[in-house]
C-alpha cells in the first residue's frame, strides 16, 4: 500500500489555489472512496477508516476541503459556498477516475457528498453518510455557534489539542495517541507557541452570517439514485425517524442504522464504524425502489 499527498489545483472564478489530498492506494485498485470531513475538520479525520479501506482493496482520497487543513486559504467567504464545495468535489471525481466510486460524508461532509451525489444523479457506487443534519434545526444553529467558538480558541500545546480531541470524538483513552497527535497537526496549525484551528477565518465569517438559515434536503435523499447508509448515534439530534422513516421504507437501497453509541458525530476512527462502512461496501447491491 502507498500513502502519498497530492496538491491538486482548484479554480474558483478567477481566483487559483492547491487542494491537499491525502490517499492510501493499495497495490490492486477495486474502486474509489471518497472521503469528505465535517466542517471544522479535515483529512486527518479518517486515518483509522482510510488505511483499513485500503488493506481491504480500496483507493481511498481524503481531501482537506478548500479552506481547512494544509489546502489553500482563499480569503473571501464568496468562495465557500455549497456551490463551491460541489465543484471541487466533482474536479477530484474526475481527477481521480474509476468505473465505480464510493462517497463517505462525515457530517458537513455527508450533506455536500449526499447533495453531489444527487444533482450528478450518481449511477454507479455507494453512499454512506455519517449523521448528516438533513433539515436546520436549533441544534444546528447550537453547533454552529460551538464551531465558531472553537475556531476562536487557543491551546498552549499539542498535549492540549489530544485532551480536546479526546473529548470532541468522544474516544477512550486506548486509542493510539501517535495517531491523534497526527490529526491534532493537520486539523490544528502552531503559531507563536498557540495552536488554533486550521480553518480560514472567511469560511468562519460566512458560517457566522448561516447561522439561523434554514435548509431541507430530504429530497436529495428521497431522489439518490445509489445505495445509500445513514448513520446516527442513539443520541444524535440530528436524527429524524418522523422525516427518516418513511424514505427508508419506500426506498430499499436505503438503510439507516440509528443506534450508534454516541451523538454527533460518530467518530470514524473506531473498528465498529469501519465494519460497517466496509460491510456496507461489499454487500450486494439492492434495487432501487
Amino acid at each position: 500500500m502507498k500513502v502519498f499527498t497530492e496538491e491538486v489545483l482548484i479554480a474558483l472564478g478567477d481566483q487559483r489555489g492547491k487542494m491537499s489530498v491525502r490517499i492510501w492506494e493499495p497495490e490492486s485498485v477495486r474502486a474509489n472512496v471518497f472521503c469528505v470531513h465535517g466542517f471544522a475538520g479535515s483529512s486527518a479525520d479518517f486515518e483509522y477508516l482510510a488505511p483499513f479501506l485500503a488493506g481491504n482493496g480500496y483507493r481511498v482520497i481524503c481531501p482537506d476541503m478548500i479552506g481547512r487543513g494544509k489546502s489553500a486559504y482563499f480569503g473571501d467567504q464568496k468562495f465557500y459556498t455549497l456551490e463551491a464545495y460541489l465543484r471541487t468535489l466533482g474536479h477530484l471525481a474526475q481527477k481521480y477516475h474509476s468505473k465505480t466510486s464510493h462517497l463517505v460524508g462525515n457530517s458537513w461532509g455527508a450533506i455536500i457528498g449526499l447533495v453531489f451525489a444527487s444533482v450528478i444523479r450518481m449511477k454507479a457506487g455507494k453512499v454512506i453518510l455519517n449523521d448528516p443534519c438533513l433539515q436546520s434545526s436549533g441544534q444546528l444553529d447550537s453547533l454552529r455557534q460551538k464551531i465558531v467558538d472553537i475556531s476562536e480558541a487557543s491551546f498552549d500545546s499539542l498535549d492540549d489539542v489530544v485532551e480536546y480531541l479526546h473529548e470532541a470524538y468522544q474516544i477512550n483513552r486506548t486509542f493510539p495517541r501517535e495517531r491523534l497527535e497526527e490529526i491534532g497537526r493537520n486539523k490544528f496549525h502552531e503559531s507563536g507557541g498557540a495552536w488554533q484551528l486550521a480553518i480560514d477565518p472567511a469560511v468562519i465569517d460566512g458560517l457566522k452570517s448561516h447561522i439561523g438559515m434554514e435548509y431541507d434536503v430530504y429530497d436529495h435523499l428521497a431522489h439518490l439514485q445509489v445505495p445509500a447508509m445513514l448513520l446516527y448515534g442513539k443520541t444524535s439530534p440530528y436524527y429524524e425517524p418522523d422525516r427518516l422513516d418513511p424514505i427508508v421504507a419506500r426506498c430499499r437501497h436505503i438503510t439507516c442504522v440509528s443506534d450508534l453509541d454516541g451523538g454527533h458525530a460518530i467518530p470514524m476512527l473506531t473498528a465498529h464504524t469501519a465494519l460497517l462502512v466496509l460491510g456496507f461496501l461489499e454487500a450486494r447491491q439492492p434495487g432501487l425502489g
